[in-house]
């Protein structure tokens, strides 16, 4: 079950980022809410992730429904990429808020490959299981 609401919540922002990105240069205003409400979805679904893992299952992430099908470099790999696009992602918020348009785009060019990176292989390298 976390596994789907994770897998789901990622989704939605997925999409939600995909939509905003594509509405950037007509609609000003739908790129915000977009963009923010990918970014909502994907806080909710890393704060699932990580309640789960850590609060209940004791940081078993087979007992919590993900079971890696790759070596734990590969796993360690898609984690470090997470918290990098992580940071980029607050650095989008900031940056998108205050109106550094400049450094907004330079930004962008890093976050989109690396966000893109972390959803795909998340839904690649872990399946779900019962707990």
């Amino acid at each position: 079950m976390i596994y789907i609401l994770v897998n789901s919540g990622m989704s939605i922002a997925f999409i939600c980022f995909v939509i905003g990105y594509l509405v950037r240069k007509r609609d000003v205003n739908r790129h915000r809410l977009f963009m923010m409400l990918g970014v909502g979805f994907t806080l909710l679904a890393a704060i699932v992730l990580v309640v789960a893992i850590h609060g209940y299952y004791g940081g078993d992430m087979a007992r919590a429904g993900f079971v890696p099908v790759v070596g734990k470099e590969i796993v360690l790999a898609h984690r470090l990429i997470a918290l990098i696009a992580t940071v980029l992602m607050f650095l989008m918020v900031w940056t998108g808020a205050t109106r550094r348009r400049a450094l907004h785009i330079q930004l962008h060019r890093a976050f989109v490959p690396l966000y893109a990176i972390v959803y795909l292989s998340g839904l690649l390298i872990f399946t779900g299981s019962q707990p």
